[in-house]
């Protein structure tokens, strides 16, 4: 036990532990962005509703998803084809060819991202896989072929 701890306190991240911490960090910024604009039209929406006697107020299921899209779209189609959150902690994601991702293979990396999280998650697949292999790699990171690099 006391060996254990000790391996502990000297442990030095590595490379990939310090991509994966800024990973999880740009993730987090990314949702807590894509939770204030989906505060912000849920607001603006629940304030016309008033007018319009709750008529778009059902329409908030269908423009919550849009929001999402349109953040991933707008953030990852752009020059560099990264979200804000991976702006602010200086990572890129490439492909196997140490290239940038074109349109086409971001949204396609997405779908499977939107696809594989949400599974992954319910299973603690997402969770638990990338402590387990030395590259911190995620499950469509494998699937996808790409990896993420540090811009310092």
């Amino acid at each position: 036990m006391q060996k254990f701890g000790k391996e502990l306190i000297n442990y030095k991240p590595t490379y990939f532990d310090k991509v994966f911490l800024r990973r999880i960090l740009a993730s987090f910024l990314d949702i807590l962005i894509c939770l204030l604009l989906a505060s912000i039209v849920w607001v603006v929406t629940n304030a016309i509703g008033f007018f319009t006697f709750g008529i778009t107020k059902k329409a908030i299921p269908f423009i919550l998803p849009v929001i999402l899209i349109v953040y991933y779209i707008y953030s990852l189609g752009g020059r560099k084809g990264i979200t804000f959150g991976m702006k602010l902690f200086k990572i890129d994601l490439l492909n196997n060819k140490n290239q940038s991702l074109g349109i086409k293979e971001l949204l396609i990396y997405n779908i499977i991202f939107f696809l594989v999280t949400p599974i992954g998650a319910i299973f603690l697949i997402s969770i638990i896989f990338p402590l387990f292999n030395s590259q911190r790699k995620c499950l469509q990171d494998y699937i996808f072929k790409t990896k993420f690099i540090l811009m310092d």
